[in-house]
């Protein structure tokens, strides 16, 4: 089953994990809202998708973490492209240095928690209702190596935040069981992105160790089309999925 005519959206998609997915969506016909802080390279990403697989793409640079923000783009996504059949968060930050909590900037790390968590409980609580009165629907929960975190006791806020997202994919199956609406959590391993070549706890890793980020847009491209629904709840690891 292709995408075409079905309606995506994916937050972080401007670079990385994100641009890979948005990318995927789009080569199988998915018109896709896309979101990012930063405008410049969003807009590139919009246009040279719909040149080059004929699907509409808008752009819109907002804060996940901004409930106003969210509740616009949400009506513009319904607006301008209809009902939404796919919600890709992606979208995270990371501390700025390798501290261990009792030495970071609280306002910091409160900082990534809203950006890893807030957003996606925003998007997820703007685009569920409908979902699930259409009988259909899939939420993608882009998971993290945060245990890597968690080994160093360092990156508290996005450690934490991003086991809280597992959670929320978890606590979310059994309520939709039966509405036609999948919740997943996708592993995307070890990927090359400006987050992970930013945390000194990946340095010097060889290069075989790497994942990449096409392995998981394979993976979500798969769990758009519904081949994954009957894992609702879990941790889909892309690597070995997708063969990477």
């Amino acid at each position: 089953m292709r995408l075409r005519g079905r309606v995506g959206v994916v937050t972080g998609a401007s670079r990385g994990i994100g641009k890979e997915v948005a990318t995927a969506l789009a080569e199988d016909g998915m018109s896709l809202l896309l979101l990012a802080r930063t405008g410049a390279a969003l807009r590139e990403l919009a246009e040279q998708l719909a040149a080059s697989y004929g699907v509409r793409a808008f752009p819109a640079a907002v804060d996940v973490a901004d409930p106003a923000a969210v509740e616009r783009v949400v009506a513009h996504a319904e607006q301008h492209l209809g009902p939404v059949d796919l919600l890709v968060n992606n979208a995270a930050r990371i501390e700025s240095a390798e501290l261990p909590f009792w030495q970071s900037d609280l306002d910091e790390v409160w900082s990534v928690v809203e950006t890893n968590l807030r957003g996606p409980l925003l998007l997820t609580r703007a685009l569920l209702p409908s979902m699930v009165a259409r009988g259909h629907g899939r939420v993608v929960n882009v998971a993290s190596l945060a245990r890597a975190a968690t080994q160093t006791g360092t990156y508290t806020g996005y450690a934490v935040s991003k086991r809280a997202l597992s959670v929320l994919t978890a606590s979310l199956a059994g309520p939709l069981s039966g509405t036609g609406v999948v919740v997943l959590d996708v592993l995307p391993g070890l990927v090359r992105t400006a987050l992970t070549e930013g945390m000194p706890v990946w340095r010097d890793r060889p290069e075989q160790v790497w994942d990449e980020a096409a392995a998981t847009a394979r993976v979500v491209v798969d769990v758009a089309r519904g081949r994954y629904d009957d894992r609702a709840g879990t941790l889909l690891d892309a690597p070995s999925l997708a063969g990477g």
